[in-house]
Formats: C-alpha cells, structure tokens, sequence
C-alpha cells in the first residue's frame, strides 16, 4: 500500500495549455485545462474558426439544448457584431448512432425517417430560439469518406486497433497529456504497478456491423463510426490541424471533447488541436439537471408556452453563460418584468423626443453616465463575454434615465440638446440588445397577448369607459357620452360587446 501510494503520488502530471500565436483579440475566456482566464488570440486576424457539437436527432430537442445553443449564440453575435471578428462556424448533425437505432426499431419508422423528422424540428426550434444557423451543417452519413479515412490513419499510426469484436478502438495510451479538458490525474505506464487499476478509457472509433443495423463498408471492416470519431473528422476536415474555438454544453467536456482532442493531436501529430474550449453551464429545475435520462425534460415548444423566446434569451442573459441556470416560475416572472421594463423605457424615451412627454432631464449626467457605462459594457464583455455584468449596468442607466423622464416639468418645448441626450441613451440601450439578438423596438402583436392579459386589459378599459361615462351622465355632458360612444362603436368592429345598463358597463366577446 506504502508503494501505491508513493507511485500515485509520483505520477500526477501538470495538464499543459500551449498559448497560440497570431491576433490578440483582447478578449480573456476561461480555460479549463489551466481553470483561469486567458487571453483569446485567433490564428488570423482575418477570420476565427469555431466548431459546435450539433445534436443527435432521435427526439425532440429540449430546454436543456435551447439554453446551450442561446448562449452560445449570444457569444458568436458579441464577437461578430461587438468586435467585428469574421467568425466562420461549422455545426455537425449525428445522423446514424444508437439512440436513432433504438428509436427506429422502437417505432418501426426507418432511420432516415427518424432523423429527417428530428432534424427539422430541431431547426425549426432554433429559428423560433432566434439561434443563427452555422456557415456549414456537415451531416455525419453525407461525409462517411472523411470519417473512414481519419480512422484508416489512425489505425496505421497505431492510435487505434482493432478488438476482439472486430471494433476498431482508440488506444488512449498513445496520446500524452489524455485527461487534460476534466484534469484527470494520468498514471504513467512505465511505473511497477501499470494503469494501477486505472478504469480502461479507451473508445470505440468504428462499431464493428450488428443485424439489424445501417452499416458501411471500410477497409478495417464494416460499421459505422463511434461518436467522438464522428466531429473530429469533420470538424479537422474544414479546420485542419488547428481550431481557434470549439464550443458546447459542459457536459461534453469529458469524455467526448477530451476524446476528440485526443484523436486529434493523434492524428496531426500535435500537442494541442483547439486552442480554446467554451462550455456552457447546466440548466437546472429544483437545482437538478435537466436531461432526458432524468425524465425531467421540457422540449422546446412545450417550453415557449410558458414564457416567449426573448424572455428565455433575457434568461439566458442574466446568467453567465459558464454558470449553471435555474428553471424556474420565479426566475422566468423576473426575466419577463425585467423585459417588460426596458420595452416601456423605449415607449417613455420616444415619447420624450416627439415631445408628448415633458421631463426635467440633465444632460451632463446624462452624458457622463453614457460615456462610463459604454466602457463598462465593452469591459464586461472583454471579461468571458460577461452577459450578466451588462445587465446590470444597463439596468443601472435605465434607472437614472427613467427618474429624470418621470420627474415632469411644465413646458412647451423640450430643448433639443436634452432630446439628443435622450437619443444617446435610447441608442446605447436598444443597440446593446440588439447585439444580444432582441429587438426592443418589438411590440407584440394583439394576437400574441396572452388571453389572461387581454381580459385584464379589457377590464380596466371598461372601468374607465364606465367612470367617464357616469360622470358625463351626472354633469349631463354630452360630448363626454359621445366620446363613450365612439369607444363603445370601435371596440364592436374588433369583436368586443360593451353594453350600458344604467350606471353600469359590462363587455363580451
């Protein structure tokens, strides 16, 4: 025992990360291989790769994946549109696995079937998510050649053999520094008490051919890729050797993207294939995680019946995309107040500047206020791409804006440096969310109104129909029982019954 411990305690290797060359964007990302901050520099100042792990389309895709594909969204909309980085993007589509097996001879559908289904849906959730589609969509059994040559490498270069099952499996002895994206501690082989009963961590790279199941021939035998096989090989195929930015869910971090790095520093013989790894956090419900082997899913339209695309974007937001999220009632009511509260703030900002509003507005501090928060926000996206620190500042000069708009005076006119001030501040907080993908200039259509709220809204309308009725009624005013009248007559073309009866007003649809 004395021994062992003595060994293990001898054989823990550093993880290494090899800082790249080329443009420094001025940006720093955490890195999971050192777990600090550090500085983002891409390969070439004239565009930045980055490679997305893309679902496996055997179900619907659920709140888990739409959280994921949200914040990285954001992320590439910052880099594109904040610091004006040509960003190319490649996503895969796991068209052939064991999920879609199972789940075609579950429904007695055909694979194809399966996946054509899921895959238009899942692009249909991204559209209605407001996700950008990637620059190229590479389909696993579209680019079966690519595959079976990258693993036709490896088994040449003795990365990879073939086992008693006739698989082809990647040795992960053969690569140094294995285990460096989760920090696994590394047992040397040389040592007395090799792998010291270290669990086997090696992966199948090509599934030897089964009955029942799609195969393709190759000259290591027939079958179909294992999945970490699948992104290496297509993502190296576009990128090469090198990838500035390769992004998922935090739950791919170990074993798959550890797998694909490992195959490609195999197969580039290198040390270090991406130079920067993006994860995002969990999404959680009652501070478990969310995922199908849980049964605790929500898919994606079911979830958009409980708060629209832009409040779960605004959700999004106000987490930091590293950090795990929490799903729940009270956290959706306070991305929806928080979204409702910048809409109003552009209604009261344009009413300001058309004059319908009079308010007594400090420039200079509006002004000053601008100018600080403006280099705040570009600080707080330079930090990790610091989403919930820009919420807060925006918050912050919403709030002083908002008490000079509400603090009214009694003029005729604004004066136009005040309403350029205003402008500024209007610009500055619509153009940030727009950066973020939302547009608060948005106004939601009648028939996207919620019939909970439309009742609420009818409601108070009738009450004060109802009032200024009563009151032209005891003054005998006729021109306020006209103007009841004309609201009682427009409100009939749009389908709504008000019906006096003496003092009292009730309406129906």
């Amino acid at each position: 025992m004395v021994l062992r411990n003595v060994i293990l305690n001898n054989v823990r290797r550093k993880h290494t990360w090899i800082k790249p060359e080329g443009y420094d964007t001025g940006i720093s990302v955490y890195n999971c291989i050192v777990k600090e901050k550090v500085p983002l520099i891409v390969k070439n100042k004239e565009f930045t790769s980055w490679y997305t792990c893309g679902p496996t389309v055997y179900d619907s895709a659920h709140i888990g994946h739409a959280s994921c594909y949200v914040k990285l969204d954001i992320i590439q909309r910052i880099l594109r549109n904040h610091f004006k980085i040509n960003l190319i993007t490649v996503m895969n589509i796991t068209d052939v696995d064991d999920k879609i097996i199972k789940k075609s001879l579950q429904s007695e559908k055909t694979p194809t079937e399966i996946v054509q289904h899921y895959e238009k849906e899942f692009w249909d959730d991204m559209e209605c998510l407001n996700v950008v589609k990637p620059n190229l969509i590479l389909r696993v059994t579209e680019n079966m050649h690519i595959i079976k040559d990258f693993i036709k490498r490896l088994v040449h270069s003795k990365h990879a053999y073939k086992d008693e099952g006739g698989s082809v499996v990647f040795n992960v002895k053969t690569v140094n520094d294995y285990g460096k994206l989760q920090n696994i501690v590394q047992r040397d082989s040389s040592n007395l008490e090799e792998n010291l009963q270290t669990p086997n961590t090696d992966f199948a790279v090509w599934k030897a051919v089964k009955e029942n199941e799609p195969y393709w021939d190759a000259v290591f035998g027939a079958g179909r890729p294992g999945w970490h096989t699948e992104c290496s090989a297509l993502a190296s195929a576009v990128y090469g050797d090198n990838i500035d930015i390769h992004a998922g869910g935090i739950d791919l971090r170990f074993p798959h993207h550890e797998n694909e790095e490992a195959q490609c520093c195999a197969y580039f013989s290198k040390s270090q294939w991406v130079n920067y790894w993006l994860h995002t956090g969990h999404l959680m419900q009652n501070s478990i995680k969310m995922s199908k082997s849980l049964n605790n899913t929500l898919t994606i339209q079911n979830m958009l019946k409980i708060c629209d695309a832009e409040t779960f974007r605004m959700m999004c937001l106000m987490s930091h995309y590293r950090h795990n999220m929490e799903f729940s009632e009270e956290y959706v009511k306070t991305a929806q107040t928080l979204l409702k509260s910048y809409k109003n703030f552009v209604v009261d900002c344009k009413a300001f500047i058309s004059g319908k509003l009079h308010s007594a507005i400090n420039r200079e501090i509006l002004n000053s206020n601008l100018t600080e928060n403006i280099n705040k926000l570009h600080m707080a996206l330079n930090n990790d791409f610091d989403t919930a620190a820009c919420i807060k500042i925006i918050n912050s000069v919403v709030a002083s804006t908002n008490k000079m708009l509400h603090t009214p005076v009694e003029s005729a006119n604004n004066n136009l440096t005040d309403v350029a001030s205003v402008i500024s501040i209007l610009n500055f907080v619509v153009n940030t969310f727009q950066l973020f993908g939302m547009d608060l200039n948005k106004t939601v259509a009648v028939n996207q109104i919620e019939s909970s709220d439309l009742t609420e809204l009818l409601e108070i309308l009738n009450k004060f129909r109802q009032n200024v009725r009563i009151l032209g009624l005891a003054n005998k005013d006729k021109s306020l029982l006209q103007l009841c009248d004309g609201v009682r007559d427009d409100l009939k073309k749009c389908g709504i019954i008000i019906k006096d009866h003496g003092k009292l007003s009730s309406w129906s649809k």
